[in-house]
C-alpha cells in the first residue's frame, strides 16, 4: 500500500494506477466475502487514512468499490 499512496500522491504511471484500481474493482466484486473482508481492512481503510489520497483514489474507483468505501467508512465511524 505504500508504493500505492505515493503513486496516487504523484499522480504519474496513470496505466499502473488504472489497471490497480481495474483489479481492485474486480476484488469488490467478487462473491468471496473473506477476500472482500481482507480488500476492506488493507487498501480501502489505508486510501481513507488520508482525504487527499481518497480524493484522488476516487477517481479510479469503480462503482461497487466506491460503495465498499463507504460501508469502510460507517465500520470506522468516519461518517
Amino acid at each position: 500500500m505504500p508504493k500505492i499512496i505515493k503513486l496516487l500522491s504523484e499522480e504519474r504511471n496513470i496505466n499502473l494506477l488504472e489497471s490497480m484500481f481495474k483489479y481492485f474493482e474486480e476484488v469488490s466484486t467478487d462473491k468471496d466475502v473473506h477476500l472482500k473482508s481482507i480488500f476492506l481492512n488493507t487498501v480501502l481503510e489505508v486510501l481513507e487514512n488520508d482525504r487527499s489520497i481518497l480524493g484522488i483514489a476516487q477517481k479510479y474507483m469503480g462503482t461497487k468499490m466506491i460503495q465498499l468505501q463507504i460501508e469502510a467508512d460507517r465500520a470506522l465511524d468516519r461518517i
